[in-house]
């Protein structure tokens, strides 16, 4: 991953005004795949699929030109307002093809969002209500008996703050040795986008073997009986989730080809109709997330009904201060962010086993 910055226009500058220019320069390219990701903040799905078309050669996915600056068009009222201005809206639609593929975004989809940055709530909180309703069947003119006794329990979420700091060098600007500010800016940032990562998908590697499913016959049954696992839980839990629900799954990369194999076990396909599996896949699954922040020993694939009560917040994007280092020659950068996420009903989960 490398950054956009127009290192060529600081050489005429004055040392300070180059710093000026070039802590504009970071900001900026800290913010392109946080605005990427906020266009597609309802969707994040659709992001995810568009970025794999990408990565897979197809260059017309994803959005245009013209969809970049209309979208920053609606979220700043004026260019005054707007710290990425709209005439950069061609730098956006590069970048998306260029370097956002190599962001991992699959967790975005399987979270529900709390957006707390402009909230003064440290703090968001995951409600499990059960008032504990049972309909009955009841003869003509008798009395339906109500429930009152609701109990009620809840997990709090609290911010959790991330930083990091570099120092550039005044001789790497003035003389002119960019590639290493390209190389220490591409990583400040990088780093920040797997720290998200490894939040989001470390949830659901440390969950305990509660939520194991056994391996049985082949992989497709085993997927099916795993998919009626979670729908019987969830049924009792109200979610009112059937036979049609859309279920992802998270996976090491190292087992995603075995993952996507068994997903062609359609019904009509040759792989049943010649008896290689003994059932079809009968559930849906509307995406396969492979990420390596799934330990490559992982003793199986998650399949899980998204959002619900699995949620993240955001109470502060990624955003940059420098402090002047005079005895090293130096500008300090620190950057920050704060967020966190957590799953608050585990029978959203399965462990599916391989072996």
């Amino acid at each position: 991953m490398q950054t956009n910055i127009k290192f060529d226009r600081l050489k005429a500058m004055p040392l300070e005004t180059a710093k000026l220019a070039l802590k504009q320069a970071i900001d900026f390219e800290l913010k392109l795949p946080m605005v990427i990701m906020d266009m597609f903040e309802r969707n994040p799905a659709t992001l995810y699929k568009m970025l794999k078309a990408v990565k897979g050669g197809n260059f017309d996915a994803g959005p245009t030109e013209a969809h970049f600056k209309s979208f920053l068009g609606a979220k700043y009222a004026t260019a005054s307002n707007n710290p990425i201005l709209t005439d950069l809206s061609a730098q956006f639609a590069a970048f998306f093809h260029s370097n956002m593929p190599d962001i991992d975004t699959g967790w975005m989809q399987l979270f529900d969002l709390v957006d707390l940055r402009t909230s003064p709530h440290d703090h968001f909180d995951i409600d499990d209500t059960n008032a504990g309703i049972t309909y009955t069947q009841i003869k003509p003119g008798a009395q339906i008996k109500k429930r009152t006794n609701i109990t009620e329990s809840k997990l709090s979420v609290p911010y959790l703050t991330f930083g990091a700091g570099l120092g550039i060098l005044d001789d790497w600007i003035t003389k002119q040795m960019y590639w290493k500010i390209d190389e220490v800016i591409a990583e400040f940032r990088a780093k920040w986008y797997d720290i998200l990562a490894s939040i989001h998908y470390g949830l659901f590697t440390a969950i305990g073997t509660g939520i194991n499913q056994s391996f049985t016959v082949d992989d497709p049954t085993t997927f099916n009986a795993s998919a009626a696992v979670l729908i019987r839980n969830l049924r009792t839990m109200g979610y009112s989730t059937g036979q049609n629900a859309n279920f992802k799954i998270i996976c090491a990369p190292e087992k995603i080809g075995r993952v996507q194999k068994m997903l062609t076990a359609q019904q009509g396909s040759q792989i049943v109709a010649f008896g290689t599996v003994k059932e079809p896949i009968a559930y849906t699954v509307d995406a396969v997330v492979s990420s390596v922040f799934v330990p490559a020993n992982d003793l199986g694939y998650y399949l899980l009904l998204p959002g619900k009560k699995i949620k993240r917040g955001v109470w502060q994007d990624l955003s940059v201060e420098q402090q002047r280092d005079a005895a090293s020659r130096a500008t300090d950068w620190y950057a920050s962010g704060q967020v966190n996420a957590a799953i608050g009903d585990t029978n959203q989960v399965v462990r599916v086993k391989y072996a």
